[in-house]
Formats: C-alpha cells, structure tokens, sequence
C-alpha cells in the first residue's frame, strides 16, 4: 500500500456546549472585572492655623538663611515671607497673616520707627535681635515703647531663639534678662553708660556658646550636631574649645558653668 492509498486521519474536533461561564471560540467577551482599588489614606498634615507664621527683616543674607534653617527645622513653626528692610515687612504683613516678625535691631531703629509702632499696633509680635552696643539702653526704651514684646541678642543659640517665638506667638513677653539689667540701669540714671559685667559666656566664639548652651540643656554631641547642622567631628572640637577656655574638664563642670551664667530666654 503506498502513501496515497492512506486516508488522512484527523482528530474529531470535540463540541463542547457554550454554558454559562464558556466562551465561544472567537468570541470576546466582557472584560473581567478588576478588584476595587484600596482607598488612599490621606496623610496627616497639621492644619495651616497650628503653625506659628513667621516673617524674617534681616538684610544678611546668609544670617536670614540661617534664621529661616533653624526655625523651619521646628514642626510648629514656617517662615511665610522675607524682607531686607522695615517697609517691605509692613506690606508682607498686610498681605500674608504673620504672628511673629524677627528684625535685625538696625532695621528698626531712627526713621523707621514709626513703621515698627504700625506693625506693632497691628497685633503682629516683634522679636528685635539685638547687636552689641556700648549704650544700648536708649535703643531698647526706644523699640519698647514703639511695643515690641521681644528682644534677644543677635548672638543668642537656635534654641533660645525658638523659644521667644513661640512665647511671642503666645502674646507672651521675651526679653533677655541682660536686656532687662540694662533698662534698669538705663532707668536709674540715664545719664550714665551701662556697664554689664563680662559673662562667662563672652568668652567663647558664638559657636562654642552654641554648642556649650546645648551641653547645658543635656543634649548628647549627636544630637548637638543635627540640631546645629554640623558634622559630629566638629561639635567635640567646639566642645574642647569650650572647656579650655573657660578652664573645666568635664561636660558636667561645663553644664553648671552655663547655667550658672546663662540668661534665660523669656
């Protein structure tokens, strides 16, 4: 028998019956339908009325940088607005709601006054910092009654810093005690030049008070360094700096000398 004589074979082709659930060869059917997406979980963002709403008056730029690090490091607090001089705050103020205007103390002071009693009779808190001065009792009587409610040396550490705006913010005073001694002694005789004893203090660089204040506040060299931003190496050798010269050996010994000169904040 040769090839020819062989019938092709082919397998039956199987019938199966379209039920429920089949489909037909060729048919497309409806698309299978996709699971129900989870829903998102909104995150939780504070409300715009929690936070303490800043606006910075510094002409340096670099210190208005610095301010604006510090305080926006802090959950509670945003820097809505900055300004390089008095006139510009008064009309950012009148624009964006401020709670707390920071100032360099040349800002605010001669012609500019009038502006800084506007702000103030606004019900926006101001925070001066303050630069040293031979006689700065006549400045401070001055910003005073202008209201200002909060006055710091421009050389105080980031937390005593946040600490006046948030006192501020809460329509609460914040002056330096030093600032206090002074507008005592101004008071008395204002004839005479305040002379403030040296503070222990005074000796260090404002970054070796940075780092020895925050020693006083028991906070380890790790957490010194992310709070000032600077590097773990450079703290201990702020912190060695410290203690040399102000002639302890330990951090406890440093703790009490700080707290033993330091001016509290509010």
């Amino acid at each position: 028998m040769n090839s020819d004589d062989v019938p092709n074979r082919v397998a039956p082709r199987l019938h199966r019956p379209h039920g429920p659930g089949t489909t037909a060869p060729g048919h497309v059917g409806p698309p299978r339908a996709r699971p129900a997406p989870r829903p998102v979980r909104p995150l939780l963002a504070r409300p715009p009325s929690s936070l303490v709403r800043i606006l910075l008056c510094e002409d340096q730029e670099v210190f208005r940088l610095g301010l604006r690090v510090v305080l926006e490091a802090e959950p509670d607090m945003a820097v809505v607005a900055e300004t390089e001089h008095l006139p510009g705050a008064l009309s950012a103020a009148a624009d964006v709601p401020v709670q707390v205007v920071v100032a360099r103390q040349g800002l605010v002071e001669g012609a500019t006054l009038p502006l800084l009693r506007d702000l103030c009779h606004r019900g926006t808190s101001v925070l001066v910092l303050a630069e040293r001065r031979e006689d700065p009792g006549a400045e401070l009587v001055e910003v005073l009654r202008a209201g200002v409610r909060g006055y710091l040396p421009r050389r105080s550490c980031a937390a005593r810093l946040v600490e006046a705006v948030r006192a501020l913010s809460r329509h609460e005073a914040a002056i330096d005690s030093s600032a206090t001694s002074q507008l005592v002694r101004y008071l008395a005789d204002p004839a005479a030049p305040a002379q403030v004893p040296e503070r222990v203090l005074d000796r260090l660089t404002d970054r070796q008070r940075d780092v020895a204040e925050l020693v006083a506040q028991g906070l380890s060299n790790e957490e010194i360094a992310r709070r000032l931003f600077l590097s773990l190496a450079t703290v201990k050798s702020h912190l060695t700096a410290s203690m040399r010269r102000l002639g302890v050996r330990s951090r406890t010994q440093l703790a009490i000398l700080v707290n033993r000169d330091r001016s509290p904040a509010l």
